[in-house]
């Protein structure tokens, strides 16, 4: 499968941000590079495109900026992130690379970054991720023997569907939705939109897309090309203008196994890159026809948030969704928009 600019240009990006990073903390920290004081750390990851896709390089990059900190990592490569969460669990592994609906298994608070609606926009995905990134923040970012090591957005998630004549979620009801195994709260999500839920990995949900196995389902705009989803939105298909949440990947390790502040450095690398990774997104986005963008009405968009805030509060009520974590989303978004509803509901978030 070719790989687009799109995508492979985000992981070089992330992968020079963490060499010039690292080489900052070399050079003030020589002894760290003495081969035998490093602490030698195994790394399990995630490959959605395996060796032969970028992701290969900016694991490796990550390796290198690892040792400016003091880290060596031995890495073991996986396809299937349901193996690096279990490799995670087992010990096989003490960091390990995952999408943030997989965080949830580890830490609750990040973990919930990916609620439906609950980060909009671009501009409040920067304010999130540099609230998580300070030290205050540091306590969020470990729960039991794990911690968050760092948070590198992947872009917005937008509903790709083979019917375009839609003009809000409602107009979703009784269509076929993949959804993947890794997110319990999507099922509930599903059934309550009046759709009918098909399960599904991340490997495999683009392709019973593509081949009329699902009526609907949901990404970021970087997969569009090397997931050729063209194929399913043909010939009267459309991708809803207004995404429904953010994805991310996040990496996640035993902080008592690593260097005192490794963590706190790590997640500084990773939104030192924001800016380089968001102008990717855009041009991924903007390099999709047009033709196929569903724009939703002004006088549907109350409707279009309110059902994806039913939804991050159902998940919040059935203990998947982190409160505190859904509490600051909240309060960028009023930090944002202040006209929004919420900031001055008497059941805000």
């Amino acid at each position: 499968m070719r790989i687009s600019n799109p995508i492979k240009n985000i992981f070089v990006c992330i992968s020079l941000s963490l060499l010039i990073s690292s080489n900052a903390s070399s050079s003030s920290s020589p002894n760290l590079q003495t081969a035998n004081k490093l602490t030698s750390i195994t790394m399990c990851a995630f490959l959605l495109m395996g060796t032969n896709g970028p992701e290969y390089d900016a694991i490796v990059n990550y390796k290198i900026a690892a040792m400016g900190l003091g880290v060596d990592l031995k890495i073991k490569f996986y396809m299937n992130e349901k193996i690096v969460m279990e490799e995670l669990k087992a010990g096989v592994c003490d960091i390990a690379n995952m999408t943030g609906m997989q965080a949830l298994n580890f830490n609750r608070f990040t973990g919930s970054l990916h609620a439906t609606g609950g980060i909009p926009t671009y501009e409040h995905l920067e304010l999130v991720l540099s609230v998580l990134s300070r030290p205050s923040a540091a306590k969020y970012m470990r729960q039991g023997e794990y911690e968050i090591m760092g948070i590198q957005p992947a872009g917005a998630v937008y509903l790709f569907t083979n019917d375009r004549n839609i003009e809000g979620i409602a107009d979703f009801a009784g269509k076929k939705m993949g959804i993947l195994e890794s997110m319990p709260e999507m099922r509930q999500m599903v059934l309550d939109m009046g759709m009918t839920p098909v399960s599904s990995t991340l490997t495999n949900v683009f392709q019973k897309f593509n081949n009329n196995v699902v009526d609907i389902t949901a990404g970021p705009a970087i997969i569009y090309q090397p997931m050729e989803i063209q194929k399913g939105l043909e010939p009267v298909g459309g991708i809803l203008q207004e995404p429904v949440m953010q994805a991310n990947l996040q990496f996640i390790g035993r902080w008592e196994k690593f260097p005192p502040g490794f963590g706190q450095k790590s997640r500084e690398l990773f939104m030192s890159n924001f800016d380089e990774s968001l102008k990717l997104f855009q041009q991924a986005e903007n390099a999709i026809p047009k033709k196929w963008w569903i724009p939703i009405p002004n006088d549907s968009m109350h409707e279009f948030n309110s059902q994806l805030r039913t939804m991050r509060l159902a998940a919040r009520a059935a203990g998947i969704y982190e409160p505190k974590a859904l509490t600051l989303l909240r309060k960028v978004r009023c930090k944002v928009d202040k006209t929004r509803p919420e900031c001055t509901s008497e059941d805000a978030e």
